[in-house]
């Protein structure tokens, strides 16, 4: 269900953000060319995610690839053994890759938002002097009450790897995001790779 969902949502819109970034590797390396891999068996949301996230890495001067323009290249949606992935990894550094971004929808959870409520003071005339005048005001103050606001919290990872044959833990980085009640589709995909983009060269893609 996941693979499916994860992109839907995204392409669904709303406010989506990083809420933790790890570089496991602590390193930056330079990349010559990045597989981007959103796992979707929903081709059409598949299909704008990576070329979104490919936009954002061609703004900081790096390659990125999407995975939907290579078809025979990886299958998205297959679960790899380990010979399988040694194979699949040989495969991408023949055909120049050296590293890849994967991206998954990893939970769901429900959650409930409180609005804090807001006040207001209005000053009302008294009574009128001569010439219609006022001669004093009181303050009149006005409550509207805290909002609760409930709905579905979706919980994505993305991941980098560094496919160099003299690296020794492939997996480089990995950042979790938060997207609440999608709703307003080139929103949110176009803020999710800006998100992506911005974390991996700051913590480990070097410009």
């Amino acid at each position: 269900m996941y693979p499916i969902l994860f992109l839907t949502l995204l392409l669904s819109g709303c406010s989506s953000y990083l809420t933790s970034s790890e570089n496991i590797s602590k390193t930056k390396n330079s990349y010559d060319k990045i597989l981007v891999v959103g796992r979707s068996k929903d081709r059409t949301a598949r299909i704008k995610f990576e070329n979104s996230v490919v936009a954002q890495l061609k703004e900081k001067g790096v390659e990125g690839i999407a995975s939907h323009t290579v078809k025979s290249l990886i299958n998205i949606n297959q679960q790899y053994s380990d010979s399988q992935m040694v194979t699949l990894k040989k495969s991408l550094l023949s055909k120049g890759y050296d590293g890849a971004i994967v991206t998954n929808l990893i939970d769901t959870e429900q959650y409930t938002d409180v609005i804090p409520g807001n006040s207001s003071t209005a000053y009302i005339p008294a009574r009128a002097g001569r010439f219609g005048r006022y001669l004093t005001y009181y303050p009149v103050t006005t409550w509207e009450p805290d909002e609760l606001k409930s709905g579905t919290k979706y919980i994505l990872e993305s991941s980098l790897y560094r496919l160099a044959e003299d690296s020794g833990e492939n997996l480089q980085w990995v950042g979790r995001f938060e997207v609440k009640d999608p709703s307003s589709l080139e929103k949110t995909v176009s803020l999710y790779a800006k998100d992506l983009t911005n974390a991996l060269v700051k913590s480990n893609i070097a410009e």
